[in-house]
């Protein structure tokens, strides 16, 4: 893949009469025919990004480099339908371009239908749902083939099933055009739906980015891990056989070999088996369930291990012989491969 936009030595400052606010990225890039997903809490500075790379946000330092030539377009949270026909909303903006009419049909009905609205081509487009005035405003931006699509919360106020239907013709629509996404979000569960790759805004910081399964899997610090949901933080002792114990009696199976010393280890609630069979895991002991929560379709279970509260996830119909209630004791597995291990205190995390 290549970058189609990125920036480097970024700094933007913005400052008022009561607060002040830095946004610092170092190297960030957005490749051809990818989605980045960027990821922060509330005020991390991820829609501040996302103005940077579309030229609409002054720099304090640094410069956003454009690779490819295409247009840079961005949607914004409250995408607008303007007045006329679904249609006409999505042919107004490719008639800045210059087209021929016979092109703009063209480009017209294959947006559409790439965003599965072809049957509302006529309607008044502000009588549509806001799910679907979000599917008019991809049909409109990828209509005019751009090198880079700049998304800000695209899944905002959508049900699950809405969300996922977009998410997945999102993804088809990349896939076929190979432009270059960012997509900011606040909503861990949205993030993984749509991207390939992450990038972890922190305090208006750059803290980790990287593949879709390595931020999930192996966040740099307790700070990113808490955010992309590793619940399971537990601080331990590492000794020289990879064995992180966590007291007298506890430990857990790692692969830190030869890394001995203090630390954090991580582990995704899915990644924590319980009531399982032989060769599914290496067995940490019994645990208690303390809470439990479920939809219907998954339960999450609160386990007390070793002074600590562990968290799990089952989806039904799967894992389980029986029925669990608050109180049962259910032996717990994991595998070593599961396990992360970070260092107590890394550069840049917050205790």
């Amino acid at each position: 893949m290549s970058a189609s936009l990125g920036v480097r030595k970024l700094r933007i400052v913005r400052e008022s009469a009561v607060s002040r606010f830095e946004l610092e990225i170092g190297c960030l890039d957005l490749e051809a025919g990818q989605v980045l997903a960027v990821l922060g809490a509330n005020g991390a500075g991820k829609s501040t990004l996302l103005r940077a790379l579309a030229g609409l946000e002054p720099l304090e330092a640094g410069e956003v480099i454009r690779h490819a030539s295409g247009p840079v377009t961005m949607v914004f949270q409250r995408p607008i339908a303007l007045a006329g026909s679904v249609v006409h909303n999505v042919r107004i903006a490719l008639r800045s371009q210059g087209l021929n009419a016979e092109e703009i049909g063209r480009r017209s009905d294959e947006a559409l239908a790439r965003f599965g609205i072809t049957d509302l081509a006529p309607r008044p487009a502000t009588a549509l749902s806001g799910g679907e005035v979000r599917r008019l405003a991809l049909a409109r931006a990828f209509a005019i083939k751009p090198a880079v699509l700049l998304l800000d919360e695209p899944f905002d106020d959508l049900d699950a099933g809405a969300q996922e239907s977009l998410s997945r013709d999102l993804r088809r629509a990349v896939a076929e055009t190979g432009v270059a996404v960012a997509v900011v979000t606040h909503d861990l569960r949205r993030a993984v739906r749509a991207c390939d790759r992450i990038a972890v805004l922190l305090g208006g910081a750059l803290r980790q980015t990287g593949d879709r399964d390595e931020v999930l899997n192996r966040p740099v610090d307790r700070d990113v891990a808490a955010l992309v949901g590793m619940t399971n933080l537990l601080p331990a002792e590492i000794d020289a056989q990879g064995l992180a114990r966590i007291d007298p009696e506890h430990a857990i199976p790692t692969l830190a070999l030869g890394r001995p010393g203090p630390a954090w280890i991580g582990l995704r609630p899915e990644h924590l088996k319980v009531d399982i069979g032989r060769g599914e895991g290496s067995p940490i002991g019994p645990g208690r369930v303390t809470e439990h929560a479920s939809d219907g379709i998954l339960t999450t279970l609160e386990i007390a291990w070793a002074g600590h509260s562990l968290r799990t996830h089952l989806v039904a119909g799967r894992g389980m012989a029986r029925e669990i209630t608050m109180g049962d004791e259910l032996s717990l597995a994991l595998r070593p491969e599961d396990v992360h291990v970070f260092p107590m205190d890394p550069l840049g995390a917050k205790g």
